[in-house]
């Protein structure tokens, strides 16, 4: 049997077949409608093309498992709100989807979708694991004994926002000092324009000069991964996870990323010295398939 992953995007919305070990076996994306009441029928629309271009039987689909962005009722199978599509409120996508189907549909917030898909092609199936994503913000999601930890109100894993500095900058939640204001990709393209690196710097072209050789970059960076060592070390310390895993399209730097907020974590966390039972620390093998295996991993959940 094979599932089906969905990943809305506020750009694109991103399909696959995916395998039960995780192997991708066709993925196809199409831009994100502008109008909420739209949505449901682009996932139908491009769960159909996805089907026919594999010539997969729709008898051996086993589940559809869909991963949004903002607040989504997993229960209900409801997307409560989604700031980036116009009017997509309160959305009964799961129901909606099913019905056109036949096939059994689940809803979960995307990093958590991510999480869970980084979770199923670790190495040992961790019982706890920690996913941080690195991008316009700091997003997670957080696993525990195999299950995504939702909350009493599906929104748990919002680790971007605990405070660092209670008198830093005002965050766009509106409390002062978040770990997202200092620590996302954003933070760090603030930061290397305000060193003079630039108006057009992006995370990459960052990192591109600092392994010419740029001293300037070199400090923002280092600044920068002191921030982010900084909540990845409350997060050891907070669940003592066998797994912290980071993600994003900065990911890909790798051992640039890790080494420092590896040395920080040792240093500073209060965590068991025996590396074999310390916290491991990497960046994603998925990267940005994470959140269409993860959806299709959802059918676990249940």
């Amino acid at each position: 049997m094979k599932n089906i992953g969905i990943d809305i995007g506020g750009t694109f919305i991103k399909a696959a077949i995916v395998e039960n070990n995780g192997n991708i076996i066709i993925s196809s994306k199409t831009p994100t409608p502008k109008e909420g009441t739209l949505l449901a029928d682009k996932v139908i629309e491009i769960i159909d093309e996805i089907v026919k271009k594999s010539a997969t039987d729709m008898n051996k689909i086993k589940s559809i498992g869909i991963g949004a962005p903002g607040v989504c009722d997993s229960k209900k199978g409801v997307i409560v709100s989604c700031p980036n599509i116009e009017g997509c409120k309160n959305i009964s996508i799961c129901s909606y989807i099913e019905k056109k189907t036949g096939i059994p549909t689940l809803l979960d917030n995307d990093a958590n979708c991510a999480a869970l898909g980084e979770y199923m092609v670790s190495d040992k199936r961790a019982d706890s694991f920690v996913f941080v994503t690195l991008g316009t913000g700091v997003g997670g999601g957080i696993i525990l004994d195999g299950k995504i930890l939702r909350g009493i109100n599906s929104a748990a894993g919002e680790i971007g926002h605990i405070v660092i500095d209670r008198n830093g900058e005002r965050c766009n939640c509106g409390r002062y000092g978040c770990w997202e204001r200092y620590a996302s990709v954003s933070a760090l393209v603030r930061q290397a324009k305000a060193a003079g690196l630039g108006q057009n710097v992006t995370g990459k072209s960052i990192f591109a000069e600092k392994y010419k050789g740029n001293k300037r970059a070199d400090e923002v960076i280092e600044k920068w991964l002191s921030y982010v060592s900084e909540g990845i070390c409350d997060m050891v310390n907070i669940f003592q996870s066998d797994e912290i895993v980071i993600g994003g399209g900065i990911s890909r730097e790798g051992d640039a990323i890790t080494d420092s907020i590896k040395r920080f974590a040792e240093e500073n966390s209060i965590t068991d010295k025996n590396e074999t039972r310390r916290t491991k620390i990497r960046v994603s093998r998925l990267f940005n398939d994470a959140g269409v295996v993860g959806a299709s991993f959802l059918y676990t959940q249940i």
